[in-house]
């Protein structure tokens, strides 16, 4: 990783060359969109605001390019790109000002509000605007055979149930997306201008009381009242709150001085809903019960 990074910094040319291809790869392998948006992430962290839009723009065009010679259509990549380098832009300028990663994730929480609110304000009722879509969906399926109507009528069905959440799901993936990023970049510039220094960056990752606090009042509001805004919001706050209990995490897993594979563990149970909801609690929690300072450091640590 440290050598792409080397590579990615010997100029824009290079660096809009991995931000291209990894992004086009992105639909052979979604993860290489993180790898697109670490390269967004690093280039502004270290020279700013102006070259990270110039990369944007060169990469963007590579990358659209390129989409239209594989897919025959440059469009899928316009809906993607957007989406996910603005952000991790506007993030990374965020970071670079602050110098706080808890910062910066607070304004990443900001933003993913204002995402939820917008597809409100854009599509309306997002249910309506869904059942819309799979009515076209329906249109295009209708020559199936009759054995496979009753698979893609539940499907529908399904689809349908999960309308009135599409805000806080697009939000949330896209939000993952950009998070991933910003930290690779981060670990990257890390790595080459500053060994060792996203470690106790990344481990003293905390959102603080009032974000916990709205949070938690979110929660509550969503549970009592049904509605899908509320639920939302929420939504996308308690992945926030799940990247600060995997921060926790790391930090008592370092303290303690356990071995990587209990961290891989931990990664590997993380797919389990109930336990990153705990985790998600967990970063809650850490608001008010400070749990990093509560775990003592093993007697051999130095």
């Amino acid at each position: 990783m440290k050598a792409l990074a080397a590579f990615v910094m010997r100029g824009r040319s290079t660096a809009a060359l991995v931000a291209a291809v990894a992004a086009v790869l992105f639909w052979l392998f979604p993860p290489f969109l993180i790898v697109s948006g670490a390269t967004v992430a690093l280039v502004t962290l270290r020279r700013g605001a102006a070259e990270g839009a110039w990369l944007m723009a060169l990469a963007g065009l590579g990358a659209v390019a390129l989409t239209g010679l594989a897919l025959g259509t440059p469009w899928p990549m316009l809906d993607v790109l957007p989406t996910c380098w603005l952000p991790v832009w506007l993030l990374a300028l965020v970071l670079r000002a602050t110098v706080s990663l808890s910062r910066t994730v607070q304004a990443a929480a900001l933003l993913s509000l204002l995402g939820v609110a917008g597809f409100y304000l854009v599509l309306g009722d997002p249910a309506i605007w869904w059942s819309g879509v799979l009515g076209q969906w329906e249109q295009a399926l209708a020559p199936l055979a009759p054995a496979d109507r009753p698979t893609l009528d539940q499907l529908l069905a399904l689809l349908r149930e999960w309308a009135p959440y599409l805000p806080g799901q697009a939000v949330g993936a896209a939000l993952l997306f950009v998070l991933a990023g910003l930290l690779l970049g981060r670990w990257q510039q890390a790595l080459l201008f500053n060994p060792g220094g996203f470690r106790p960056e990344f481990h003293e990752l905390r959102l603080g009381r009032p974000l916990a606090a709205l949070a938690l009042a979110l929660f509550g509001a969503a549970m009592l009242s049904g509605s899908p805004p509320l639920s939302n919001a929420a939504l996308v706050l308690s992945l926030l709150y799940t990247v600060q209990g995997v921060a926790l995490v790391h930090a008592v897993a370092f303290r303690r001085r356990l071995s990587p594979a209990w961290l891989l563990l931990f990664y590997l149970l993380l797919l389990v809903p109930l336990l990153s909801q705990g985790v998600m609690a967990l970063g809650v929690a850490d608001a008010w019960a400070d749990f990093r300072n509560r775990v003592r450091p093993r007697v051999d640590q130095r």
